[in-house]
Parts: structure tokens; C-alpha cells; sequence
């Protein structure tokens, strides 16, 4: 429950219970737990910042590989994970770089 409530003080409490006084399967948990105390209180201190963004681009890259069978080549990749992904920062930094680079075409003409 101190996870479900995300409550330093009820982690704390349940940490420093003896491992005597639990079964076997509860002091391997008690020993995940210790060893992985700072990440856990950071995670209730930081609730707002999550990797799922992160994962969910991933995902949709793995699923582009698996339904493209295989790219000519990398660049050609490359555009397709752009044309799915546009609010990206890549994709963003890209169009960027495009549309200097169409105006320096423009202006050279």
C-alpha cells in the first residue's frame, strides 16, 4: 500500500521490518525494495515525469519496421518515421533544416 499511496514514511516502516518476521517470499520482495529504495522515493517525488512518450515512439518505429519488410535504403527509413511521427523533435529539427535550405536554394536562383 505505501507504493499505491505513494508514501515515503509507510515504505519506510515496511523496510525496517525484520526479515525473520516475514515469509520467504516477502523478504525477496523486502530485498528488491532496499536495493531499489532511492528510485522508489524519487518516483513519488517525480510523479510527472514518465518515459511512456519515449516507449510509445519506439513502438511505433518497431512497428514501421515490421510492416515496411525491409527499406531500400536508410534514408528512405529515416523519411517514413519522420511522415509518422511530425510533432517530434526530430521531425521538427528536420522541416527546419528543409525549409533553410529551400530558401537558400530560392535565393541563390
Amino acid at each position: 500500500m505505501a507504493i499505491a499511496h505513494r508514501s515515503k514514511k509507510e515504505l519506510k516502516n515496511l523496510l525496517v521490518i525484520k526479515w525473520t518476521q516475514l515469509p520467504q517470499a516477502l523478504q525477496k520482495v523486502q530485498r528488491t525494495l532496499r536495493s531499489h529504495k532511492q528510485e522508489i522515493y524519487n518516483s513519488f517525488k517525480y510523479d510527472t515525469y514518465t518515459n511512456g512518450p519515449v516507449e510509445g515512439t519506439n513502438n511505433k518505429i518497431k512497428v514501421i519496421k515490421r510492416t515496411a519488410y525491409g527499406f531500400r535504403n536508410f534514408f528512405n527509413f529515416r523519411i517514413r518515421i519522420l511522415l509518422a511521427l511530425p510533432n517530434t523533435y526530430i521531425a521538427i529539427t528536420w522541416r527546419n533544416k528543409q525549409t533553410a535550405h529551400a530558401k537558400a536554394q530560392a535565393q541563390a536562383a
